[in-house]
């Protein structure tokens, strides 16, 4: 059995999934699926989600007795202000900050889409950062989009 059939029969992933797959191979001879804790000589193989739905089949691993498949969640973003439905989002290691705000259901019409500002926590302390909207976002940002000036 490959990845893609396993992730079919469990009817694909969640969609607060991460855009990565961890199989982790259990040493020959062992028996039933091991995690990494309790063996170092496990092989972890990592897929990724977006190039096996591409139909990469490189991606497509081909998998053994005692695999044991993890699809973590995705990382959060929050988004808030001038947004049509604020709140928590999941998002992968290559959204940008556009992207984020389209999760959230675009920018209102009293949104200053230019004037979006990224709370991020640098080092243990809170930072306001000014992005631009093709900047990638990063797990636990909060993403403001203040009101527009009249």
């Amino acid at each position: 059995m490959t990845l893609i059939e396993a992730l079919a029969r469990a009817g694909s992933t969640m969609p607060d999934a991460s855009g990565e797959v961890a199989i982790v191979r259990a040493p020959q001879g062992s028996h039933g699926p091991v995690l990494p804790q309790q063996n170092a000589s496990a092989e972890i193989l990592r897929a990724n989600i977006r190039d096996l739905e591409a139909g990469s089949l490189k991606q497509n691993v081909e998998l053994r007795d005692g695999d044991t498949i993890f699809v973590p969640r995705a990382d959060s973003v929050y988004v808030f202000g001038q947004v049509k439905n604020p709140g928590a989002y999941a998002v992968r290691k290559d959204t940008t900050v556009l992207q984020a705000l389209s999760l959230a259901g675009g920018v209102t019409e009293n949104g200053a889409l230019n004037r979006v500002r990224v709370v991020r926590i640098v080092n243990g302390d809170k930072k306001e950062l000014k992005l631009k909207l093709t900047d990638l976002v990063k797990a636990g940002d909060t993403l403001i989009v203040p009101e527009r000036y009249f």
